[in-house]
């Protein structure tokens, strides 16, 4: 049977990892009779079903990387409309809801973004990270039609947004890639900064710069992958120069929201370093492809 919603995470963490963001959703998904699909590659034991609620189908793979496990997600999701968000993310409150809503309000919007906050204060580094990630997904947005949508921790489709997804050669749903092809096929997207999470992550020094790395390497893998284009191909030359734009772009964007500027200010630095290990990334993942990188991505 149809849902009007389905929310869908791809977790390598496992229970009781996500149990944070299932009582997060639960209010919401059983007043709007919607489904929480986790996709779990953790390799755990799922949790008993006293620790969850109905509305959640718990859906064990052995897959360790993140983005296939969405495809899982993704191809099981019996919603009308298919949300995602990260492990590590909480969607604010009335979060299901407002995706319903704004849907509802856009029947030609094949996809519709929500903004994405910092939750993770402990340290310039944390600020750093985020700023360069989801920075540009930081209210204010608006309610308006973009380029490109938002990303995996606050992105919702229309079904047939999502019928047919492209897993990249076998390593999965990436949403970045995905929301590019639905924009060169004419495809509506927007924004609307009512749907909001808290992103958190907070792990160090080495694991920040490491997974910044990764992260670099899995999305030109993941286009090395589907044939190289002549951007690519520039954007492999380039991959050790285009971290200085990458970091200028960001902190132009953030700075133009009007908030956090002193946070921005203080976190610059770091935010170059971190840029500079995700072109290293790229250039290797266009030069060798993605590698084992997405399995070291949450």
């Amino acid at each position: 049977m149809s849902k009007p919603l389905s929310v869908v995470v791809g977790t390598t963490e496992g229970w009781p990892y996500v149990r944070d963001l299932l009582e997060t959703l639960r209010e919401d998904a059983q007043a709007s009779g919607s489904e929480v699909v986790i996709a779990d590659g953790s390799g755990a034991p799922p949790p008993p079903d006293s620790e969850i609620y109905p509305e959640v189908r718990w859906l064990k793979f052995d897959i360790p990387a993140v983005f296939a496990l969405y495809r899982e997600g993704i191809r099981a999701a019996q919603g009308d409309i298919v949300a995602l968000t990260e492990d590590h993310a909480l969607p604010q409150a009335g979060w299901i809801p407002q995706i319903i809503r704004a849907h509802a309000e856009h029947p030609d919007a094949a996809v519709i973004g929500g903004s994405i906050e910092n939750g993770s204060h402990q340290t310039i580094l944390d600020w750093a990270s985020y700023f360069i990630t989801q920075g540009i997904h930081m209210a204010p947005l608006g309610d308006r039609e973009v380029p490109i949508s938002t990303n995996e921790a606050d992105v919702s489709y229309k079904r047939a947004a999502v019928a047919d997804v492209d897993d990249n050669g076998g390593q999965g749903f990436m949403a970045i890639l995905h929301n590019r092809r639905l924009a060169d096929a004419g495809a509506v997207q927007r924004v609307d900064d009512r749907i909001r999470v808290d992103h958190f992550q907070t792990i160090g020094f080495r694991r920040t710069s490491a997974i910044h790395y990764h992260n670099g390497r899995s999305i030109s893998g993941f286009r090395r992958g589907r044939g190289m284009t002549r951007e690519d191909w520039a954007r492999m030359a380039a991959a050790l120069i285009l971290p200085f734009l990458r970091t200028g772009k960001a902190i132009r964007h953030v700075w133009g929201k009007g908030r956090h500027r002193r946070e921005l200010l203080a976190s610059a630095p770091l935010m170059l370093w971190l840029d500079l290990c995700q072109g290293v990334g790229h250039f290797v993942g266009y030069a060798a492809g993605a590698g084992d990188s997405p399995n070291y991505l949450r």
